[in-house]
């Protein structure tokens, strides 16, 4: 038994150990990944504010119409700052500080970011216009 006890604790020891060395070479790609995640989040949180906007303004529940345009409005100007967090926040600082990322994936990463940032925007530039005419 002791013997069996001596030859498994090193074995343990050895799959841990590359199961760390693992994770440490894919930190970068896994935290870009979790970025990507987070903005995607913030975009579909945006889009379905704007749907709740524009429902609010079709009028057709009118006790309920302007807190679809408020709650609407939080969830796109949330979904926006979440996309810029992440783009400029703490998490892509420290990315960049460790390094540990492919420089291509990462201008891709931006390059979706901002392309997000203008669908937002877009967005809002027509919730802003039915919001003149009406």
């Amino acid at each position: 038994m002791k013997k069996l006890v001596i030859l498994i604790i090193p074995i343990i020891f050895l799959f841990i150990s590359g199961a760390e060395a693992d994770n440490s070479e894919q930190k970068g790609l896994h935290d870009m990944h979790m970025i990507m995640e987070f903005m995607d989040h913030g975009l579909c949180s945006a889009l379905e504010g704007a749907n709740l906007q524009m429902l609010g303004q079709m009028g057709m529940a009118k006790t309920l119409d302007k807190d679809a345009i408020v709650h609407g409005t939080i969830m796109v100007k949330d979904g926006k700052a979440m996309i810029k967090e992440m783009l400029e926040g703490k998490a892509m600082r420290t990315l960049y500080k460790e390094g540990g990322f492919d420089k291509k994936i990462m201008d891709d990463l931006h390059e979706l970011g901002e392309r997000m940032l203008k669908v937002i925007e877009q967005v809002e530039k027509l919730h802003e216009e039915i919001e003149k005419k009406n």
